[in-house]
């Protein structure tokens, strides 16, 4: 599917994403990353921002300290989210298409919120050389896509459901493409959001070039009734 029919279809698609708004799918992906380390100093770069639902949520989380770049190849997402996102000094808005565009600096956190899985499997080693190149080395990735069984019983059950590009990426196809750019999983979970059996996979990439040291757990200390009660057994010992 060439990239101008896309870009058409997410034109076209501005009407349903204002519609339906913010909803519990950007509140979990913004609860991912608050979880795996989002800082409210943090420079962020939200890849396929669309209207800007998630984006909303960022800014605010992110002000005044930090700052959010959202790119989109939708033009017409991009003039509906700088719409709506005016009030914020802390965000930008780019039109382009991210496997082309140039994207100035690195940033400490890239999302791609429901994104890999509407770009075409064979562009995915050229996705996360990019993206590795954004990532600090001791910041990182955070992916949010749908459950790639779940997305294709919908292809057999639901087709309707499904957008122009909608790929299922299981996670062996998502490793190959990831490790050869330097980042490597250091976390990935199926949940659910509204589906019961889990219709979403959320995963965690990291600069491997950000390890560092490894340092043993320290041992419990013993607590101060046990120390008294071998102090005693001691004594009278």
């Amino acid at each position: 599917m060439e990239s101008i029919d896309a870009s058409n279809y997410y034109d076209e698609y501005v009407g349903r994403q204002t519609e339906v708004g913010t909803n519990a799918r950007h509140h979990a992906i913004l609860a991912w990353l608050q979880r795996f380390g989002l800082r409210s100093d943090d420079r962020l770069l939200e890849v396929g921002c669309g209207v800007g639902a998630l984006t909303n949520l960022l800014a605010e989380v992110l002000e005044p300290g930090g700052f959010v770049v959202g790119v989109d190849f939708s033009s017409k997402s991009i003039e509906t989210a700088s719409e709506r996102l005016a009030r914020f000094a802390n965000v930008r808005l780019e039109v382009g298409d991210i496997l082309e565009m140039e994207v100035d600096g690195r940033f400490d956190v890239v999302v791609l919120p429901d994104v890999i899985e509407h770009i075409p499997l064979e562009q995915h080693p050229a996705l996360f050389e990019r993206v590795a190149s954004w990532v600090n080395p001791d910041g990182f990735v955070l992916l949010h896509y749908p459950n790639p069984h779940f997305l294709e019983w919908c292809r057999e059950h639901r087709p309707e459901d499904l957008q122009i590009i909608d790929q299922p990426i299981h996670a062996d196809v998502l490793l190959s493409n990831a490790y050869p750019h330097g980042l490597y999983v250091d976390f990935l979970e199926t949940y659910s959001i509204w589906i019961r059996e889990g219709d979403y996979v959320v995963a965690v990439l990291r600069p491997s070039a950000g390890v560092g040291a490894f340092t043993a757990v320290a041992e419990p200390q013993p607590s101060l009734l046990r120390r008294v009660g071998g102090r005693i057994r001691r004594l009278m010992g």
